[in-house]
């Protein structure tokens, strides 16, 4: 994984993270991106996060195809399902956090939360208005969940 490849390129585990961590602060710069942390903590819930390496979907896509399309063109459960054929993924080894884009007069973006092995396990949506309110930090953003349950979560 570009983790991996961060350590090797800075000759440090602790160096690699700046990269990775400015990366997450851009995206929580951006509306859309106050929600995945917060989703992010839905779809782990009942594991240890630390046992986890979160990776965006487009830096994903692009060590896995070897082209980047920016995220929502490929990453669904198509590539899912793909990456499961092929590496056999145990329960609970990879977990994934799909928001789609907002809709046109809508204001809410969906989301989906899938297990590689087992599928969907969550869905539902969050507020437009309460992702632009947050600060960048925030992961603790009111969920609307429709259908499904995370794992240690009520």
């Amino acid at each position: 994984m570009y983790h991996l490849q961060l350590e090797r390129l800075y000759n440090s585990k602790e160096q690699a993270l700046v990269p990775i961590h400015l990366a997450f602060a851009f995206r929580g710069m951006n509306t859309h991106g106050r929600a995945l942390y917060t989703l992010v903590h839905r779809a782990l819930a009942g594991y240890d996060e630390d046992d986890y390496n979160v990776c965006e979907g487009e830096q994903l896509c692009a060590m896995v195809l070897g082209w980047n399309f920016g995220d929502g063109h490929l990453h669904s459960e198509c590539l899912i399902e793909a990456l499961q054929q092929r590496c056999g993924f145990e329960p609970g080894e990879v977990r994934v956090v799909i928001l789609d884009s907002q809709p046109i007069h809508i204001q809410r973006q969906q989301y989906r939360l899938v297990e590689a092995a087992t599928g969907e396990f969550e869905r539902g949506y969050v507020d437009v208005a309460d992702m632009a309110e947050a600060q960048p930090w925030v992961d603790d953003l009111p969920i609307h969940v429709e259908s499904g349950t995370a794992a240690g979560m009520t």
